[in-house]
């Protein structure tokens, strides 16, 4: 989702009278895209991903048996993405984090920008004390290769030492073609009369805001929005709490939850919640970082069970100071209680966001990206 969302924005930059855009995506993506009213300019791409346990994190026990299938599923994406640009003929392909496109327009003789947050695959955290770094190592180095077919590559996280990402991204050896843009997400900003027409609607009080968007695969969020709501009336004691469980094409009726709160199946005014919360609990991916940051909210971090992308994300924003992060199969209802808590009343974590934040505000990401596209097509 996140991928397609920024996708989306670059697009719409580019000068519409001069440059005609097709997407490609699969699953969520595919359904915001859609959504979003490029339904005609999107193909329908087959879907690769990987399994999820029953408690919603990631099958990290499937994924060698399961390497054949996902492997031929690569080669079908590959074959699709040849045949769609052989198709529209595009001056320029664009590729976010998805090899088979690089591949693809390698394959035809289009050059390719390339925009990722993941230079390599991390192993889980139960595989990396027994000979997983070596394999993870190999496997870095193999995939940078390939990343290093593109003309250009886009960084889309800040420099370091503010790098969210930088453990995936730990042995990058293609500096020739590497430019970190900042952060690609919008940079939007609520007018008061619609963060007004929020409060009336949703009768929010004096208290502070608690917003809590679940981002990812809709198998994952099952135990965290349980979690959520088994804490709700001790939240509500002191917050105005409202949840959202980002499912594309869900209603976006607000219903009222037992012993206060509210929750949306999909959040049509989650830029306002943003800007009235006080403190966010979210899931750790880089898009709902970024937002974080460059609207000075503090976060409980909760990231996808076994995501390694997704881990260490939450622990270098934790290192920086700029929330707290628990690790899935750790949250009980009671510690996310008291992280919100402390996220509300520690103010070191409002004045280390502005630090990051004032870095964040250098950089235009969006702009940036859109600009290197124009310039290239």
């Amino acid at each position: 989702m996140g991928h397609a969302t920024r996708s989306l924005e670059i697009a719409r930059l580019l000068p519409s009278n001069g440059i005609d855009v097709r997407f490609s995506s699969s699953g969520q993506g595919l359904t915001h895209l859609r959504a979003s009213g490029e339904g005609s300019r999107t193909e329908a791409s087959p879907p690769l991903d990987v399994e999820w346990t029953p408690d919603g994190g990631f099958a990290s026990n499937s994924v060698l048996p399961r390497f054949p299938l996902m492997f031929n599923k690569f080669l079908r994406q590959v074959a699709f993405e040849e045949e769609a640009i052989a198709r529209f003929n595009p001056s320029l392909v664009v590729s976010d984090s998805k090899l088979s496109v690089v591949i693809a327009a390698w394959s035809k003789s289009k050059p390719v920008i390339i925009m990722l947050n993941q230079f390599k695959v991390l192993f889980p955290p139960r595989f990396r004390n027994r000979g997983g770094l070596l394999f993870e190592g190999v496997a870095g180095d193999a995939l940078g290769l390939l990343w290093s077919m593109g003309d250009r590559v886009l960084v889309t996280d800040l420099p370091p030492p503010y790098t969210i990402g930088e453990e995936n991204l730990t042995g990058m050896s293609m500096s020739r073609i590497i430019q970190f843009t900042g952060f690609t997400v919008p940079r939007v900003r609520v007018g008061e009369e619609r963060l007004q027409r929020a409060k009336t609607a949703l009768g929010l009080d004096g208290r502070p805001l608690v917003f809590c968007p679940i981002s990812g695969p809709d198998v994952t969020k099952g135990r965290f929005a349980e979690t959520l709501l088994k804490a709700r009336e001790k939240l509500t004691e002191n917050y105005n709490l409202i949840v959202s469980m980002g499912i594309a094409g869900g209603s976006t009726e607000p219903r009222r939850l037992a012993g206060g709160g509210w929750i949306y199946e999909w959040c049509p005014i989650k830029d306002e919640l943003f800007e009235l919360s006080s403190v966010l609990v979210a899931r750790a991916g880089l898009s709902t970082i970024a937002q974080c940051i460059d609207r000075l909210k503090p976060a409980l971090l909760v990231p996808i069970r076994n995501h390694p992308e997704q881990l260490s994300n939450a622990e270098k924003f934790e290192r920086l100071g700029l929330g707290i992060a628990i690790r899935s199969e750790l949250l009980t209802p009671q510690n996310l209680v008291e992280a919100v808590a402390k996220c509300a009343a520690d103010s070191s974590y409002k004045r280390k966001l502005e630090v990051v934040c004032a870095v964040s505000q250098r950089y235009r990401g969006v702009e940036a990206c859109a600009e290197i596209i124009r310039t290239m097509t």
